[in-house]
């Protein structure tokens, strides 16, 4: 099965390289903002556009006579910024006639914007720990093995600065074998206390990381509101805290890719529930935890993960009472109360009330997934297929 796929990981380049990439990030920022500003101008006068390549043609001439610092830097920086320029100005057009409301591309600033810059991926070469960029050379990688060497094709390549550490993304098409998964549905409950429970009776512990880390966010927040906003010690106390914050993130998404990639690999069809994550997040008793959790994220990397390996993933409306349901009788305890932890039932039913709650999932998955016709059921599946042709025009992950 072929598919597209990022691989982004942190460099480890030596101060020489570092400067070389913000150089390159403010050449990017710079001819984003010129594009963008140049089709205003057009659009006020009444002009028809310029397609971003006649445009990128109009700049490769002023870059002879007034910007000729950009000869420093890769050609393919100034194509893939005009190119996202230009997707982002006929998005906004595109949205209006759609009959929404869509911001205007902003500028990009230094201070604000992300700092990243795209090249082509025909122009690199890749090694178990180095890889090769143009203008630059190789430069080390500080997870080795990680990037395939040899893949199908390389698309491009996306590199990013935050919090003081440098990321390279690397978008390539690869061929996956076809995984052999178990031919079993199951399905998965959501929460606070426990991360997730499965039907078959597994329990996920949520690590609550934010909730570990807090005593001391708190007080690098304490730190940071004492200085002098705009002075170097402000900036010194704003980069701890966000690397505190980064690494809280880093925790919470390394374990939710190992428990999503476990039950993709092992599991044919999986059933999760339509929360109303928005909705929760209300509350402000659970906002908190609900955030720290990560619902969202959760079903983001399910969905893909399925696709990759050749399950099938069912959203159940959140309108379903999966936890107030008895799975052994189908009545609903109308009563329960988020301080239940046990559910209980008048036909004898004894069960832990996230477990009860994956086990009408899986059910529920059951019963939609044949209609009368005895076919299956598209309104609550997500399909490989779909997933993919979704992912091929909307992947991001740098």
């Amino acid at each position: 099965m072929k598919i597209t796929r990022a691989y982004k990981t942190e460099l480890n380049p030596n101060n020489k390289q570092k400067s070389f990439f913000a150089g390159s990030c403010g050449m990017a920022r710079f001819i984003y903002n010129w594009a963008l500003n140049y089709w205003i101008e057009e659009h006020e006068r009444g002009e028809k556009r310029t397609g971003w390549m006649k445009l990128n043609t109009e700049l490769t001439k002023l870059k002879q006579l007034e910007y000729q610092w950009m000869y420093n830097y890769s050609n393919w920086i100034r194509v893939y910024a005009i190119k996202q320029c230009d997707e982002a100005y006929q998005n906004f057009f595109r949205r209006i006639k759609q009959g929404k409301k869509p911001g205007f591309p902003k500028f990009k600033s230094k201070k604000r914007s992300k700092a990243s810059f795209t090249i082509n991926g025909g122009v690199i070469n890749i090694s178990e720990t180095d890889i090769r960029l143009p203008k630059i050379g190789w430069v080390r990688l500080k997870e080795h093995g990680y990037i395939p060497v040899n893949p199908d094709k390389i698309c491009y390549v996306t590199i990013s600065e935050k919090n003081g550490r440098w990321y390279i993304s690397v978008t390539v098409n690869e061929t996956i074998p076809d995984e052999q998964t178990t031919k079993n549905i199951i399905g998965i409950d959501l929460g606070i206390k426990t991360l997730a429970v499965t039907s078959d009776g597994v329990y996920y512990e949520n690590p609550k990381e934010l909730y570990k880390a807090e005593k001391r966010l708190k007080r690098l927040d304490r730190w940071l509101s004492r200085k002098k906003r705009g002075s170097s010690n402000y900036q010194k106390a704003k980069l701890l805290r966000a690397k505190a914050y980064e690494k809280v993130k880093r925790i919470r998404k390394h374990m939710l890719n190992e428990i999503t990639t476990e039950l993709a690999k092992t599991k044919s069809i999986l059933s999760v529930e339509d929360l109303n994550v928005s909705g929760m997040m209300s509350n402000h008793h659970l906002a908190k935890a609900i955030s720290d959790v990560s619902f969202s994220e959760f079903r983001h990397q399910l969905e893909y993960k399925c696709a990759w390996y050749g399950s099938e993933l069912f959203v159940v409306d959140h309108w379903f009472a999966s936890s107030k349901t008895c799975s052994n009788c189908g009545a609903i305890n109308r009563d329960l109360k988020l301080s239940n932890r046990i559910y209980k039932c008048d036909c004898g039913l004894e069960m832990d009330r996230d477990l009860n709650a994956a086990i009408n999932l899986k059910n529920r998955a059951k019963h939609v997934r044949i209609n009368a016709c005895g076919q299956e059921s598209q309104t609550d599946r997500i399909s490989p297929a779909a997933w993919m042709k979704q992912e091929a025009g909307n992947r991001s992950y740098v």
